[in-house]
């Protein structure tokens, strides 16, 4: 009789396991929307956040399927930031100098030459600046930050004309990134325009500008190549994206979901978004140069002349964020510490 018991017993408790395993088996998995400013076929996306999308729903075995929109779908890039913290995306790769002065502290770091030439090192600093300030995580008040990261440095990319001295600069209309690239411009002598990625080419095609400042994966990531003639290799400064999350949607997770999106975020995913940027970066020069751009390599005293007009521009640009009561001077000695201690 006991015997019979305990078969009954353990019979209910096979057939209870292997309800809840249907259950779970047949449970519709956490979508999760991810807003987009770049296209399905732009590089970042298919080398480094497509991956990292694939990675989440794998480790999660399927618990969570993330949605990519694309172009901007959900949300113009100026106002991914805010609708992201309004839930319209679950979560969002935007760039920060879409909205003037909101990531002033962070963006000191779009600065040319700052020592940070390429998307890993670049990427660990901004990072490691989010980690190290209070008023850098004040920036990001409202969401859940997933990462920020960098491209590498940008270059200077020119339609028609081969610039090879600060003079061939002279009256030539470039798109810059943002309030800091107008600064360079200015700088430097040239007319910054400041325009969205996407209407680059078309605006170079038809002579609106001379060229513009950019990473070079998107020579062939936004086919930039059919439009640019010449490559000035110049540390010319970071694009800095972020990557966060609606806190409702990070909040009403498992446990062991956000574990998994903990493990593949920070530290992690800096240094895997800047390892795929920097690989697929030189790819795309080296494919454009293979298709007929010059890439110019100025001379030493040239280069020199260059960084003399760009580092104050540095010490300008901390003197501003000490007027809006920002550490600009600490954030300036900080990543100084930090390139040293990671040469």
């Amino acid at each position: 009789m006991k015997t019979l018991r305990k078969l009954s017993m353990l019979m209910v408790l096979v057939l209870a396991g292997m309800l809840f395993c249907t259950m779970i088996a047949s449970a519709k998995p956490i979508e999760l929307s991810f807003g987009l400013i770049v296209p399905p076929k732009h590089l970042r996306y298919l080398q480094a956040l497509e991956p990292w999308s694939k990675m989440i729903e794998e480790r999660t075995k399927g618990a969570v399927k993330i949605n990519p929109y694309f172009n901007m779908t959900l949300s113009p890039a100026a106002e991914m930031f805010d609708a992201t913290v309004a839930g319209v995306a679950d979560i969002s790769e935007s760039y920060t100098f879409g909205t003037p002065g909101r990531f002033a502290a962070t963006e000191y770091l779009m600065l040319p030459e700052t020592g940070f030439k390429t998307s890993l090192s670049a990427s660990r600093a901004v990072w490691h600046l989010y980690k190290t300030f209070p008023e850098v995580r004040a920036e990001y008040k409202g969401v859940k930050v997933l990462w920020l990261h960098s491209v590498p440095g940008a270059k200077l990319m020119m339609k028609k004309k081969a610039v090879r001295s600060l003079e061939d600069l002279k009256g030539m209309k470039i798109a810059a990134s943002g309030a800091i690239g107008v600064k360079v411009g200015k700088a430097l002598g040239f007319s910054p325009v400041s325009m969205p990625t996407g209407d680059i080419y078309e605006a170079q095609d038809k002579g609106v500008i001379d060229g513009h400042i950019r990473p070079s994966e998107l020579l062939v990531s936004r086919r930039l190549f059919e439009v640019t003639k010449y490559i000035v290799d110049m540390d010319m400064g970071h694009d800095l994206f972020f990557m966060a999350m609606n806190l409702n949607a990070w909040n009403q997770l498992p446990p062991e979901v956000q574990k998994v999106f903990e493990e593949l975020s920070g530290d992690w995913a800096v240094d895997f978004i800047g390892k795929a940027q920097d690989k697929f970066d030189k790819e795309a020069q080296d494919e454009a140069i293979g298709k007929g751009l010059e890439l110019i390599t100025l001379p030493t005293q040239e280069q020199a002349r260059w960084r003399k007009i760009l580092t104050p521009v540095q010490e300008q640009y901390a003197a501003e964020l000490e007027s809006k009561k920002l550490p600009g001077k600490k954030i300036a000695e900080e990543l100084k510490r930090f390139l040293e201690k990671n040469k």
